[in-house]
């Protein structure tokens, strides 16, 4: 809107138009109040909602879904080929189940998202790949991205964006992105770029591959040399990675340029006798020590609104801790550059299903991603290991090696609140497999005004505004488990959800 005096005609909810006279003040904080006044009386003026930093759909009773867009999975950008060294299950389903053919020459996916965070132009999102083809052995032909897109609510579709400048795009190209790498040899292992030939065989043929010149030339990090899998921003624009392999704390510049050597993460609670933690990945392993799961790590961080710590939370429990479903929240001070001594004690819930083989599995449930509401509240999404949507025929509820999805949780944790046995104490915020969705702008996932978001791996959630949650999925391509059709792999789906009452942001 153009500031000054105003007459329009609102549309409102019940469809009669009404001329509303109004005046916007130039001053930003009186701007505030008569947007929000018009947004409470007109619930049904897009426009002017958008100016509350919200949806169309003005208040909700139940969390409800108010956005939904996707990027296709067969979505490439250039690069040297990849998918040479995909094996085992992975191959099986990408090859036979999904009908591709590997490996992809001469490009590299786009797929799948497993962070995201805000640009600083309104709407711009930067969006990490996951470290390509679900493990070290797998990946180190795969390079790592971080994509700019704008989500396009309204329309329903995402658009890609510079990077730089966030300007709309028409497909993913090499304006769209940035590729980790460490031409200054900060890191302090040997890469796959400094290697003559991609560690392993290639699974088409059996032979050495050499590691394609791009990647050597550039020391362009690769999926067998970190497992990205938690992003954020911090105040002076720079990026901070939480990977999986070591597990480590790794911060680029603003082009993903590897700033310092790695950063471990400390044993704070100092279960069992490594000082650090440490999966059968780390590069610096004694043997006998890993402590952590190889798929295990940070998939989980977030910096506090302060923008002074970095929070990070692992997936899984560590082998030496006799509650198995503990997760542990670590806390690094930018400032002194270092992990304090403090630490947090989440506690997942756990279930049961039945397997092909008619026996009836226990699971601890895993930790997938946070985010920062304030400086001591905090969002956590809590997942099982379930696919797709019990609700259809496609995907069984037992009996099966993947089975439906039951358990796709966001909670609200507060640092300052504990129960009887130091562990944070949740609150239910968001049942993700029962989302209100009165205008079934999730398509057939809504079943009766309710839509599920079943993905196997849920693990990106951000505030947009104290009542706006967006959430996005990895679908682990080419070779996860399908969460929509059986037989294709999963778009990445991007989704809004409006909240019946507002978080506690600053």
């Amino acid at each position: 809107m153009v500031p000054g005096a105003g007459r329009h005609a609102i549309r409102s909810s019940s469809g009669h138009s009404r001329k509303i006279y109004f005046r916007i003040s130039t001053r930003p904080n009186d701007m505030k109040t008569p947007i929000l006044s018009l947004c409470l009386l007109y619930g049904a003026a897009a426009a002017l909602l958008s100016g509350c930093g919200g949806s169309d759909n003005g208040d909700v009773t139940v969390p409800t879904l108010v956005g939904y867009v996707s990027v296709a999975a067969d979505t490439f950008v250039d690069g040297p080929t990849s998918g040479q060294f995909i094996s085992g299950s992975d191959y099986t389903t990408a090859t036979s189940t999904y009908g591709y053919s590997l490996p992809f020459a001469g490009k590299q996916p786009v797929q799948g998202f497993s962070a995201f965070a805000a640009a600083s132009q309104a709407g711009c999102y930067y969006v990490m790949q996951d470290n390509g083809f679900g493990s070290k052995a797998s990946s180190p032909d795969a390079l790592l991205h971080v994509y700019a897109i704008k989500p396009d609510w309204s329309n329903g579709k995402m658009v890609p964006a510079n990077f730089s400048t966030c300007d709309s795009l028409t497909s993913f190209d090499a304006n769209s992105y940035i590729r980790l790498r460490d031409p200054d040899h900060k890191l302090g292992y040997t890469l796959v770029a400094d290697g003559t030939n991609y560690p392993g065989t290639s699974t088409a043929g059996g032979q050495t591959v050499a590691v394609d010149p791009l990647i050597k030339n550039n020391r362009l990090l690769t999926g067998g040399d970190i497992d990205p899998e938690s992003m954020l921003i911090d105040a002076d624009g720079n990026f901070w990675f939480g990977e999986e392999f070591g597990p480590f704390l790794i911060k680029t510049d603003r082009t993903g340029k590897v700033l310092a050597k790695e950063i471990p993460v400390p044993n704070t609670l100092k279960l069992g006798s490594n000082p650090l933690v440490q999966t059968t990945n780390n590069p610096y392993l004694v043997a006998g020590t890993a402590n952590l799961p190889s798929s295990g790590g940070l998939e989980s961080m977030t910096i506090n609104t302060s923008r002074t710590r970095i929070y990070t939370m692992f997936e899984r429990e560590l082998s030496t801790d006799t509650d198995t479903q503990r997760r542990v929240m670590n806390v690094f001070d930018i400032a002194s550059g270092a992990f304090l001594s403090t630490s947090y004690a989440y506690r997942v819930d756990n279930g049961t299903y039945v397997n092909a083989a008619g026996s009836t599995v226990k699971e601890n449930f895993s930790v997938n991603d946070m985010t920062a509401i304030n400086d001591h509240e905090f969002l956590v999404v809590e997942k099982d290991r379930g696919a797709g949507d019990a609700r259809t025929d496609n995907f069984p509820a037992s009996g099966a090696d993947r089975v439906a999805a039951k358990v796709k949780r966001v909670y609200k944790i507060d640092l300052n609140k504990v129960d009887a046995n130091g562990y944070l104490v949740k609150e239910l915020l968001v049942d993700l497999m029962n989302i209100a969705d009165p205008k079934q702008l999730g398509g057939s996932a809504t079943i009766n005004g309710m839509f599920t978001f079943p993905m196997e791996c849920v693990e990106s959630v951000r505030i947009l505004d104290s009542r706006t949650l967006m959430l996005t999925n990895d679908n682990n391509y080419p070779g996860g488990s399908a969460s929509r059709n059986p037989k294709k792999p999963d778009n990445n789906e991007f989704i809004l959800v409006r909240l019946p009452a507002p978080l506690n942001t600053p």
